[in-house]
């Protein structure tokens, strides 16, 4: 039995809660404490019949010993307990015994559980009961009511404290939410006119732009026009300039020559007795053509240039003319543009209108219906210091003394259907001096039996003057 592992024939189990004392009248699971009939460990049976130990399993031995070496373990290990809160100011903890018995304390050793398994025939009478000595002195002492710490008491202003300041986190979160949220609606409004006026912008830059850039390129064509026209009149001056002046060249060649002796000769005499009047009336007459044909040039190019003068003006007339149809049509576009910009203005002042009057109208509190006159009496308040009669709209009047018994006197009485007992109050003015929000007393001041609706009975009329 000393090198061997100890079986249990039981399962373990977990150890519950129980009382300081057992009970001598429980039976809990249909066993009582103590009773071997109920113990599993003990063997029924033939005692003298040979019993066959169960062989035993060594993975399931390998296990217990286990189990067995980590109880142990734990049983070494100290427990650090938690640790006691602070006294309040003005008392100190002290440590005691509570237990019945009190015993001196020393340092504690080490110790540990253990348990063994008799044989299958031997059996262990149970160990008695270790009743330590008493030594020490007793000592008690009594704790009045409210001396000790009181949680409910004490922990009222942090709880009050925590909740006040949970409600007004989460009040400022809901508020900041809110907040968020109409900034945000009020930006998508702000960014959906804001993109609305940026492509009205676009539109209206492009429509500018394409304008710019059709007088642009009109305006480089009629220039280009130009330069062509002037450069063709240049060809056509430097052409007659060039023509007029070769037309004298020919006798002032001849001129210099003579004037220079080439024609001295016999041949020069013979060419001017003979040749030279044929070659004067050659050249007079080819000179006569030739001017003839000069003029007819002249001419020509005279009406052609007139003819291209008059083109000209023409085309510089309906140029003009067309600049200004672009003048007139940009004058139009800007006061069709500051049209639509008084327009849109004075949408702008309607809407702000529109804005104030509804602000007005939102911002307007309508007058409380008028009270009626007279309202139906409903309860007398007869049995307290200060009598007062309760209205139907839950309001209350103060009852003169000298009206108290008329009134009771009509209350009490029988009316006819329809009829009920109306009363008529009034307010007194408020003393001089008084708190500010001090509300005048509301008086009884007539009553009378009748149908709601109906005029009061007329007054009686005042006597006639004696007649003269």
């Amino acid at each position: 039995m000393q090198g061997e592992v100890q079986q249990f024939a039981s399962v373990p189990q977990a150890v519950g809660s129980r009382n300081k004392y057992r009970d001598p009248n429980d039976t809990a699971n249909g066993k009582s404490t103590g009773n071997i009939m109920y113990d599993r460990r003990v063997v029924r049976g033939n005692t003298y019949a040979a019993l066959v130990q169960p062989e035993q399993d060594m993975a399931e031995v390998q296990k217990q010993r286990e189990a067995q070496r980590r109880r142990l373990m734990r049983a070494n290990q100290t427990k650090k307990r938690p640790g006691t809160p602070e006294a309040v100011p003005g008392r100190k903890h002290t440590d005691i015994q509570t237990d019945s018995y009190l015993e001196e304390l020393t340092e504690r050793t080490v110790e540990f559980e253990a348990e063994t398994q008799t044989d299958f025939i031997l059996d262990r009478p149970p160990s008695p009961l270790f009743m330590p000595a008493k030594i020490g002195v007793d000592i008690e002492t009594q704790i009045e009511d409210g001396e000790l710490f009181d949680f409910d008491v004490e922990c009222e202003p942090v709880l009050e404290v925590l909740v006040g300041k949970t409600l007004e986190q989460s009040m400022m979160e809901v508020l900041e939410e809110e907040e968020l949220a109409s900034l945000q609606r009020h930006q998508e409004e702000f960014e959906k006119h804001r993109n609305a006026e940026l492509m009205e912008v676009q539109r209206m830059e492009a429509a500018e732009k394409r304008r710019a850039d059709e007088m642009q390129r009109r305006m480089q064509q009629q220039a280009a026009q130009r330069e062509q026209d002037i450069a063709t009149m240049h060809k056509v001056l430097s052409r007659n300039i060039a023509s007029q002046y070769l037309s004298g060249l020919k006798d002032t060649m001849l001129l210099q020559l003579k004037d220079a002796g080439i024609f001295t000769d016999t041949v020069s005499l013979t060419v001017e007795s003979a040749f030279i009047p044929n070659l004067l009336k050659m050249v007079t007459k080819q000179m006569q053509q030739t001017v003839h044909e000069s003029k007819v040039a002249d001419a020509v190019v005279s009406g052609a240039i007139s003819q291209k003068l008059e083109k000209h003006s023409a085309v510089l007339d309906i140029e003009r003319r067309r600049l200004a149809m672009i003048d007139e049509a940009e004058r139009q576009a800007r006061a069709e543009k500051a049209e639509k910009l008084a327009v849109r203005q004075a949408e702008a002042e309607k809407v702000k209108a529109q804005q104030a009057a509804m602000m007005e109208w939102e911002a307007y509190v309508p007058d409380p219906p008028p009270k009626p006159d007279e309202v139906q009496i409903t309860e007398i308040k007869a049995e307290e210091e200060v009598k007062t009669a309760v209205f139907a709209d839950g309001t209350e009047a103060v009852i003169p003394e000298e009206k108290l018994e008329e009134l009771q006197a009509m209350f009490a009485q029988e009316k006819e259907e329809g009829q009920m007992l109306l009363g008529k109050t009034t307010t007194e003015p408020v003393p001089e001096g008084a708190d500010e929000g001090t509300v005048g007393k509301t008086i009884l001041e007539s009553f009378r039996i009748g149908v709601p609706g109906e005029g009061a009975p007329a007054a009686e009329e005042e006597e006639a003057p004696p007649a003269e």
